[in-house]
């Protein structure tokens, strides 16, 4: 039977508001909870949207607000905490409220739910706080019961015209004269674009074969993080000349950075980059290039293909 009501908590974010949009024009209702009931522009148009201000760690809040779903989306993570032990601590927005949102799903008997993790979330042997928490996140999902349908998303880093890697490059990038210092320049990762992995969340909520499956996300080609650097540097139009830095300097940038208003760079961004965020060969790739996307919101020089030609130069 196919589903009317979709609810999703963390959808005033990036992947949320891309994704709110697309659902609108395949169900009737679309609910967003959210904090402060505030109307988007995003969703301004789309009469079927529907904003509740819930604070979704508050149990009896959370079920009145997800009550008659048909299906629950939990989008919810961050990348740095702001506070031990509290709501916005790893294991706050990842694990807890998870528990919070599965036992609201059972209680009020809605049967499909589906999870925003990460490439790599493993409770046991995840390299940060951030992995091992999503792992936890995920190890709670999968112990709901049969009652609970669920899907499992784990994507590496997701792009898009408001995304917070290229843009945020960007805008370091700006920020600095000439040379540009990088921390884990050999990190690996394999960027999706946004409109991919809507696609495939939408897909899988009425797809009897997406229940008790995990999805690996991932663009069509694997890049180190000084490529993409070096990607959001000249799409931009900016000349920088960006410098790779040993172990022990990326340790030290963690820590100063970690302590900046806004942590542009923590210790655990630290510990995260040194698993490469890249899909198995036996995962299905996600089509849709940078090239196609990321020029049209970074402006500066069109960089097709120079990326590939240099690694060809360089023998990659």
């Amino acid at each position: 039977m196919p589903h009317n009501c979709i609810t999703l908590i963390g959808g005033t974010g990036f992947v949320g508001t891309e994704l709110v949009v697309r659902l609108a024009e395949r169900y009737a209702e679309v609910r967003v909870l959210t904090r402060r009931a505030r109307r988007r522009a995003d969703f301004r148009i789309l009469p079927n949207v529907r904003q509740i201000e819930c604070d979704a760690h508050e149990p009896t809040a959370l079920a009145n607000a997800i009550a008659g779903s048909d299906a629950v989306i939990n989008l919810v993570g961050i990348l740095n905490e702001s506070g031990s032990g509290s709501n916005t601590s790893f294991g706050g927005a990842h694990e807890t409220l998870t528990e919070k949102v599965v036992t609201a799903c059972q209680s009020t008997g809605v049967s499909r739910y589906l999870h925003m993790s990460s490439l790599n979330a493993d409770a046991e042997n995840g390299g940060s706080e951030y992995l091992k928490s999503k792992g936890r996140a995920e190890s709670h999902v999968r112990a709901s019961g049969a009652g609970l349908s669920w899907t499992i998303f784990q994507p590496s880093i997701i792009f898009g015209k408001k995304d917070a890697f290229f843009n945020r490059f960007a805008g370091l990038l700006r920020s600095v004269p000439w040379v540009f210092p990088l921390a884990v320049p050999d990190a690996r990762m394999a960027p999706v674009w946004v409109g991919d992995v809507c696609r495939v969340m939408i897909d899988s909520i009425d797809d009897p074969g997406a229940k008790g499956s995990t999805y690996c996300l991932c663009g069509p080609q694997d890049f180190s993080l000084r490529e993409l650097v070096e990607y959001t540097a000249n799409t931009a139009g900016l000349r920088r000349h960006v410098i790779g830095l040993p172990d022990w300097a990326a340790r030290m940038q963690a820590a100063v950075l970690g302590r900046v208003p806004g942590k542009p760079f923590s210790h655990d961004n630290y510990l995260s980059l040194q698993t490469d965020s890249i899909c198995r060969e036996d995962c299905p790739r996600q089509p849709t290039s940078l090239d196609a996307i990321v020029p049209r919101y970074l402006g500066g020089e069109d960089w097709t293909g120079q990326l590939q030609d240099r690694r060809t130069l360089a023998r990659r």
